[in-house]
């Protein structure tokens, strides 16, 4: 039984390929959760704040 190469680096490239490809979609998810916690917690820092002042 040979084995067919190009087939087999076909595989080999496709599968490398979606590994990055899930972990750049995973990296600008968890980005984008980071921004939107952030302006969430930013919008309740400056409420308390201007409770504290009055």
């Amino acid at each position: 039984m040979a084995v067919d190469w190009g087939f087999a680096g076909q595989i080999g490239g496709f599968g490398f390929s979606l590994v990055f490809l899930v972990l750049i979609i995973l990296a600008v998810a968890i980005w984008l959760v980071g921004l939107v916690l952030n302006k969430i917690g930013a919008g309740k820092g400056e409420a308390e704040d201007k409770k504290k002042g009055d």
